[in-house]
């Protein structure tokens, strides 16, 4: 007989379900979004406080909530649908709690990780910050943007409470993530709810030069791929990975895999603490809405290829140094120049010591140093699945921004991932190492694309090198100092647990 932490210290085969009612009885009560990302290219995150409620009546609605949250089960069954008829799997609904929730609803059995119960805007202003796995260790903390200078006429208004709750809605319609957005804000407001505001997520997409998928890759407001690197933790999701990438890297003559994709789902899902079924489980969420300044991170890659002197086939290759891939996914660390084509996620930094090919501060080495077999740095590994804000202007679908649409502001990443312990993960990735100029060695400086502390003039810190013009050549390696500053502010945000269905259908004991 199987038990929940049994089913997630193993790979899900999710297509078991028919036959093992376990894998059934965890997939139905599980919510979507967690096990894989609803894939969505609109979505409306709803904010509520549930201030001046009664603990019944915070219950009743969460129960009226619950019949219409999608379940993990529901979300798989209904992307095979997709993939193999291409029927549309239709919208997907999530709802998640911030610790004040579980206060007003008197829960005593309440997640106990400590980051969640202490909430974001006590945690970002935390310095120094501690892990239990550094003992006797201390970093600056996070370092956030005051709440006091957050986004004003929306859910994150400075004077607002805290949201008790956040529900996400997310289709590929517009109109109908409105319609239902509409629908809800009158379930609300009857229950006596107080709504804080609606973040909508807006996806962007461009079609590669050669290849990639149809749609077209999910790209950040600054150009760049993202969301490339993302685990796997569904059985079939790792075969499918192997089955597909194996045989591409063999045709490059590369070894595989350079980076294992593969993670246990107990790393993202831990049991529902205030389980109403044997098999009930949810997961930490980090919601963080962030600000792009795109003219100024535009500005300050012409800057640094400048001050490296780079010729005009180099100056996308500052921006590369910088994020650790160029704009169509390629890494650096493989390329100079980038090579179109859907994004390899098949390499590391081995072959790269000095950080001459890839900078060690560049953003995806300093989140993800992918060393091999190095199970601490892979315990830092959450399950991302944020979507951009704001809208840019008109271009032909699939089309890379034009040149000149270059926002200040209004325009960003909602940064949401699922985790099993937002210290360990969360803050330890943000200000352990994004923000942190001395990882992975002393004066690397920070984190250029997410890292919110200051690097330290006239050191090391602000020293880039670009290696790519020297292989095959006798030329030297161009070097510059320059403080490449971030361009990217938070704007809003608040560490969330996704309960499981059975617990949004039974608030009260």
């Amino acid at each position: 007989m199987a038990t929940v932490q049994t089913i997630l210290s193993n790979a899900i085969a999710w297509q078991t379900w028919i036959a093992d009612p376990e894998v059934m009885a965890l997939l139905s009560d599980l919510q979507a979004n967690i096990l894989k990302g609803h894939g969505r290219d609109h979505t409306a995150n709803v904010f509520v406080s549930f201030d001046g409620m009664k603990a019944s009546d915070i219950a009743a609605l969460l129960k009226g909530l619950s019949f219409a949250v999608t379940s993990a089960l529901d979300q798989l069954c209904a992307a095979a649908a997709f993939k193999s008829a291409g029927v549309s799997g239709g919208r997907v609904v999530c709802v998640f709690l911030s610790a004040a929730a579980y206060a007003k609803l008197g829960a005593k059995a309440a997640p106990a990780d400590v980051a969640f119960n202490e909430g974001m805007r006590a945690r970002g202003n935390l310095d120094p910050i501690t892990f239990p796995s550094l003992k006797g260790a201390t970093f600056p903390g996070l370092n956030d943007e005051p709440p006091s200078a957050w986004e004003a006429g929306g859910a994150w208004t400075p004077g607002h409470p805290v949201p008790d709750a956040m529900i996400l809605i997310a289709d590929d319609d517009a109109e109908l993530v409105a319609s239902a957005t509409s629908s809800l804000k009158t379930k609300l407001r009857d229950a006596g709810a107080h709504l804080l505001g609606v973040d909508i997520g807006l996806a962007q997409r461009r079609r590669q030069t050669r290849g990639g998928s149809i749609k077209g890759e999910g790209i950040e407001h600054f150009g760049y791929v993202d969301g490339r690197s993302q685990p796997l933790f569904l059985a079939e999701d790792i075969d499918e990975n192997r089955k597909t990438e194996e045989p591409k890297a063999k045709k490059a003559g590369d070894p595989w895999p350079l980076w294992d994709e593969s993670f246990l789902p107990s790393q993202f899902i831990v049991p529902d603490p205030a389980a109403r079924t044997k098999f009930a489980c949810g997961s930490y969420f980090v919601y963080r809405k962030l600000e792009q300044n795109v003219e100024a991170f535009k500005r300050r890659e012409r800057q640094l290829a400048g001050w490296l002197g780079e010729d005009e086939e180099g100056e996308e290759r500052a921006g590369a140094l910088v994020v650790g891939r160029f704009e169509d996914g390629t890494p650096v660390v493989l390329h100079g120049q980038p090579v179109s084509g859907e994004p390899t996620n098949n390499f590391n930094y081995t072959g790269d010591t000095t950080g001459e090919l890839s900078p060690f501060r560049g953003h995806i080495r300093k989140t993800n140093p992918r060393t091999a077999g190095d199970d601490f740095e892979r315990r830092r590994i959450m399950a991302r699945r944020g979507i951009t804000f704001g809208e840019r202007a008109e271009r032909p679908e699939g089309a890379d921004f034009e040149e000149d649409d270059r926002p200040s502001g209004g325009v960003g990443l909602i940064f949401m991932a699922y985790m099993n312990d937002i210290n360990e993960q969360f803050e330890f990735t943000q200000a352990a190492w994004a923000g942190n100029a001395d990882f992975p060695g002393p004066f690397t400086g920070i984190d250029p694309v997410i890292g919110q502390q200051a690097n330290r003039p006239g050191t090391a810190d602000v020293s880039w090198i670009d290696g790519h013009v020297a292989i095959g050549t006798k030329n030297p390696a161009l070097k510059a100092d320059f403080d490449f500053k971030t361009a990217v502010r938070l704007i809003g945000g608040e560490y969330f647990f996704a309960p499981s269905i059975s617990f949004l259908q039974q608030p009260l004991p």
